[in-house]
């Protein structure tokens, strides 16, 4: 593993236990040292962009993101990629959730997100979104949709997966974190894609990457890197589709794990 050029973390359920923290003293020491090895750190992340730079104290501008799930892809606090569905596929997502009065959905832009008046639902959404704002219809947003979140019951995750594939133009992938949320991307636009995007600038190779994740959307980059985690508490789906498996989320496995590569090493 000395070969190692870039660390990716997947946020909720990985690198954040369940209370959205994270032990910072272990963390920013782990940081410094991969500065000085010059290997790069990115957060994949579902997540909106402007919620997970709220986690890494304005230091944004020293690391990369993959966020909205390959969506918004930015190196070093400025966007490289951001990738748009085409007026169609839009069309086909809003026309399917028109009428699903039991999902809260989010639609997703590049320097802010969507939903339907609802205070009080929208102070649920709002840890996930620090950019939020709240519309009467989906219809009159202007701004190019680069994701859309469906928020179910958990139970009806599956359901409602299966129908969107079936419903939903073929220009549309869907993922899934667990829990009831459920993103829809631009097909081939994943955690992976964005990944590749970043390691090909610097000319980095799958089998110099650690990444981690704990849900079905980190599934593509699992399977792409060669020292891929998958935290304890993840489904079994997941831990098929990585090569090792770290810590729980709770135990902080993320910092656990690369303490032993980084510190072991000094």
């Amino acid at each position: 593993m000395s070969k190692i050029k870039m660390i990716a973390v997947d946020m909720d359920g990985t690198f954040l236990n369940r209370k959205m923290e994270y032990d910072r003293f272990r963390f920013w020491k782990l940081f410094e040292i991969m500065k000085k090895r010059e290997i790069k750190f990115v957060v994949a992340s579902g997540n909106q962009y402007y919620q997970l730079i709220s986690f890494f104290e304005k230091r944004d501008s020293e690391m990369m993101f993959v966020a909205e799930n390959g969506s918004y892809i930015s190196e070093y606090g400025k966007p490289l990629k951001v990738t748009e569905f085409s007026e169609n596929a839009k069309q086909s997502i809003l026309n399917f959730v028109r009428e699903k009065s039991d999902l809260i959905n989010v639609f997703c832009a590049k320097e802010r997100a969507y939903m339907l008046t609802n205070p009080e639902r929208k102070a649920f959404i709002g840890q996930w979104y620090h950019r939020l704002e709240e519309v009467h219809s989906f219809d009159s947003v202007l701004d190019p949709m680069i994701k859309f979140n469906i928020n179910c019951k958990d139970e009806d995750t599956m359901h409602y997966i299966d129908l969107i594939k079936q419903s939903l133009s073929d220009e549309v992938d869907v993922v899934s974190s667990g829990h009831g949320s459920i993103d829809l991307i631009v097909k081939g636009c994943h955690k992976a894609f964005g990944l590749k995007l970043l390691a090909g600038k610097f000319g980095i190779s799958p089998d110099e990457m650690i990444v981690f994740g704990d849900g079905g959307n980190d599934i593509e980059m699992l399977k792409m890197a060669k020292y891929s985690y998958a935290m304890e508490n993840a489904p079994q789906i997941v831990k098929g589709s990585a090569r090792f498996q770290a810590p729980s989320n709770e135990n902080q496995g993320v910092l656990t794990i690369l303490e032993q590569f980084l510190l072991d090493e000094i």
